[in-house]
């Protein structure tokens, strides 16, 4: 009988194996396809894309609303450290608001076709709150914003005549799309939101514009970015439970669907 050499052997078990292997990746090539391949392709065409609502303010005419809260005269300090009685001697002022080029001058009073000056004379106007309301183009993104304050003062010999002074101003960009302005008082500054302190006065304002469901939070802020109703005010509601309001978090720079403990949280002042 003849015997088969080890290397024929040898030769054999090498087919065989080669053979064993190429079955093995063309059953795995042939399960992928059926199998983990058509997964991987439906998950992919189930992945919703997300489309950005570019939107400003289609539910309702766009308007801004501005509001002077308080004005400050800072010259108070230096007339009560003086001796006599200088400091009942109050400023004479007013205030010249630039809304996109449109120009509404304080002292301008206007009653029955007649404009009368009226001028404040007050070292502060706590709660003597000011509103002012102008139209925006349809889907306008952006508005300038300047604020300018004048002081009267006599001049002359006798102090006969007046003059009126320039003393401070300053310039915001209000964005349309979330409410919130950058400028010469960016928000969440140092000196808070809503304030700005210059050389002679101290104004605190607030800038916020028309919304149909009267919550505060821009119609493009909700859809894009909360993901909350523009037709359902959110005054109230308090989605992360940590105590605040959605409205009252997004006006502070918060994120109303993160819990966070506000009690230790940083001043914003």
């Amino acid at each position: 009988m003849k015997k088969v050499s080890n290397s024929s052997k040898q030769k054999v078990l090498a087919g065989v194996a080669l053979i064993v292997v190429v079955l093995l990746v063309v059953s795995s090539v042939y399960v992928y396809n059926e199998y983990y391949k058509d997964d991987e392709e439906e998950v992919v065409e189930d992945e919703p894309e997300r489309v950005v609502d570019d939107g400003i303010s289609p539910l309702e005419n766009q308007a801004m609303v501005v509001e002077i809260l308080r004005i400050r005269h800072r010259g108070l300090y230096d007339k009560l450290m003086t001796p006599g009685n200088s400091w009942k001697q109050k400023p004479t002022f007013y205030w010249v608001l630039d809304l996109d080029g449109l120009e509404y001058v304080s002292k301008d009073v206007e009653h029955l076709g007649a404009v009368t000056e009226t001028l404040i004379n007050t070292w502060d106007t706590m709660f003597q709150e000011n509103k002012i309301l102008k139209d925006a183009v349809e889907e306008q993104e952006t508005s300038e914003i300047t604020f300018t304050l004048f002081e009267q003062v006599k001049t002359g010999l006798f102090k006969r005549k007046t003059q009126n002074i320039e003393r401070d101003t300053f310039s915001v960009t209000y964005d349309y799309r979330t409410g919130r302005w950058h400028g010469d008082d960016n928000f969440r500054d140092y000196d808070g939101y809503g304030h700005f302190l210059g050389e002679t006065f101290e104004v605190w304002f607030n800038i916020y514009q028309v919304d149909y469901d009267a919550d505060y939070i821009p119609y493009w802020t909700e859809v894009n970015i909360l993901g909350t109703d523009p037709m359902r005010s959110d005054v109230g509601k308090d989605p992360d439970g940590d105590g605040v309001d959605t409205f009252w978090e997004w006006k502070w720079g918060y994120d109303p669907n993160v819990w966070e403990d506000h009690q230790k949280l940083p001043s914003l002042q």
